[in-house]
């Protein structure tokens, strides 16, 4: 187990000697976040958060997992200024992807600063205040798990954990990856070979490069360590899983010939159908955070580009919120997912804004500090220099000879698998706060309403015009232009309480008093449009009534909100 204990003393040592910061302390709740939770030390961590904070915090499991972990969810409101359910929400989730550990600790970091920072910070104190937040640090909980107590590459094990026949064989995950040398790791394996296509780096033996036309290589890579355990002339084949939880979703969803991963149907898996029973039936949620890595990108739909681009008036929103997160996460780009890094189809991103008009973000998390002659580029030279002087070594394992039942003596090396897509602990806590940031910020942009001034004129005996102003202070509308082309979600709607409602209009123009009609349904105009973001919309009431009445403006996306008026 020689690799596995050198790991976890190397990071162990970085934490206390190189960062010297163990922990951050607060209101009994010890949290490090220069440091990795497994499944249960984050179910432990959440537990605790909701235990200290149960004024704010509801920790609930919106399902289990193919194996049976709960899927949790942190709800964070303050009940003293409204209930969760009339309040505008941001929702986050990370881990999708097992192997993408760091998406799990980032959604967790926000969960703490919005507690830890409540009353002492005013941004804070007013999106708790004003806000709802809905937490899921992992979706894929059996994902993580296994990551953790299981040797693997930096990039398993990234699906679901119910069980897939990759190789079409009729048997399920029988041929995975085999730890050969029992370090928990699985590294890469090469042969000597004459006829070769590889050879040793000559400035860095420890690098494998190709060789030319024409000369001779002196190794062959076999891949990743691993043996023929089904028979069938091939290794790991068919590792555990192989349902990706990112290509599942039910807009745009494509069957796996087309799309790798996708599953039966949209909402295959246990974990998919959890979150989606759970969004479903939470409407405010308005804007979305998911967390995935790695390459440093904030991503947009479209998904895929079979439906177009989105409408205009949404882009301006999404541009506006990833051009300033650029500004916020040094290194990261805002881009459009099919067109600047790959087509998915069936993702989460297209199925929230496309199927329920919210607005969604991916943020690819993990932007290496590894351009060592900063000229933009990170060649395996630099991969292995920043290895040797900043991770002091810790990162590659070097070539050694093993048995391999098949290939008799073989050399296996190479990258840990907590590197390459995950950034070692001293530069988790500035990871977790960047991306919280960028999160606070799209929340702190969600649709937030005021009544302004509302003016009360007697017509006639028991009859008053009433001239209501509905402010949106905030650059994100209460109904997405997607929703209103397409209806979805309800509208809108302004409401009249303790009085009738006879006739209304939207007034277009304050100064020569011109209305457009709007019909009444049951006491209340619908509002399809919403209101836009930064917008202001005026609207005459002809009511029937006397004394103290009520008018409320209820949004699905936009939060609800109600003024007292006199009518006399």
């Amino acid at each position: 187990m020689r690799g596995k204990s050198f790991l976890q003393g190397f990071f162990l040592a970085l934490l206390i000697s190189a960062i010297g910061i163990v922990a951050t302390s607060f209101d009994g709740v010890d949290l490090s976040f220069h440091r990795y939770y497994d499944y249960k030390d984050l179910t432990a961590a959440l537990k605790k958060l909701a235990k200290v904070y149960p004024q704010f915090l509801t920790l609930r499991s919106v399902g289990k997992s193919y194996e049976g972990r709960d899927i949790w969810v942190m709800i964070i409101n303050n009940p003293k200024t409204g209930p969760a359910g009339h309040k505008v929400a941001m929702y986050v989730d990370g881990n999708v992807h097992g192997n993408e550990i760091q998406a799990g600790e980032a959604a967790l970091y926000t969960i703490w600063y919005l507690m830890n920072y409540y009353g002492k910070n005013e941004m804070v104190t007013r999106l708790v205040d004003e806000r709802v937040f809905y937490i899921i640090p992992t979706v894929n909980p059996d994902g993580r798990a296994y990551f953790f107590e299981h040797p693997n590459t930096m990039h398993s094990s990234r699906a679901s954990k119910r069980p897939y026949d990759d190789d079409r064989d009729g048997l399920f995950d029988e041929d995975g990856y085999d730890d050969l040398d029992g370090d928990g790791e699985i590294l890469m394996m090469r042969i000597k070979d004459p006829n070769g296509k590889w050879k040793p780096d000559p400035e860095d033996p420890r690098i494998m490069v190709s060789v030319k036309p024409g000369e001779r290589g002196e190794y062959t890579l076999l891949g990743y360590e691993g043996i023929d355990n089904d028979g069938d002339g091939r290794i790991n084949e068919d590792p555990p899983g192989g349902f990706d939880m990112n290509r599942d979703w039910g807009f745009n969803w494509q069957p796996p010939y087309i799309q790798m991963g996708a599953g039966e149907y949209p909402f295959s898996n246990p974990e998919t159908r959890a979150v989606n029973n759970f969004i479903l039936t939470h409407p405010n949620i308005a804007a979305v955070e998911s967390y995935h890595n790695s390459g440093g990108m904030i991503l947009r739909g479209p998904g895929a580009k079979n439906y177009g681009e989105y409408p205009i008036a949404d882009v301006r929103v999404y541009d506006f919120l990833g051009k300033k997160g650029e500004k916020m996460l040094p290194g990261y780009r805002y881009l459009i997912s099919y067109k600047d890094l790959y087509p998915v189809y069936g993702g989460f991103l297209d199925w929230c804004y496309r199927a329920l008009g919210i607005f969604a973000f991916t943020n690819e998390l993990y932007q290496a500090q590894q351009d060592m002659n900063g000229d933009g580029k990170v060649t395996q030279r630099e991969r292995m220099k920043w290895n040797d002087l900043v991770l002091l070594g810790a990162g590659f394992v070097n070539w050694h000879k093993v048995k391999h039942p098949t290939y008799g003596e073989v050399e296996v090396g190479g990258w840990r698998k907590m590197t390459t897509r995950i950034p070692p602990p001293f530069q988790l806590e500035e990871l977790c706060h960047r991306n919280n940031a960028f999160v606070l910020f799209v929340a702190d942009n969600m649709p937030l309403l005021k009544f302004t001034e509302t003016k009360v004129k007697r017509l006639d005996k028991g009859t008053y015009l009433v001239r209501v102003n509905i402010r949106n202070d905030k650059i994100m509308p209460t109904r997405a232009h997607q929703a209103i082309q397409h209806n979805i979600g309800r509208p809108d709607f302004l409401l009249v309480k303790g009085a009738k409602l006879i006739s209304a209009g939207e007034v277009i123009n304050r100064f020569t008093n011109k209305v457009k009609p709007i019909d009444v349904v049951k006491n209340r105009l619908l509002l399809n449009q919403g209101i836009g973001g930064l917008e202001k919309r005026s609207f005459d009431l002809i009511v029937e009534g006397r004394g103290r009445i009520k008018l409320i403006y209820d949004s699905e996306k936009g939060g609800y909100y109600q003024k007292e008026i006199e009518l006399k």
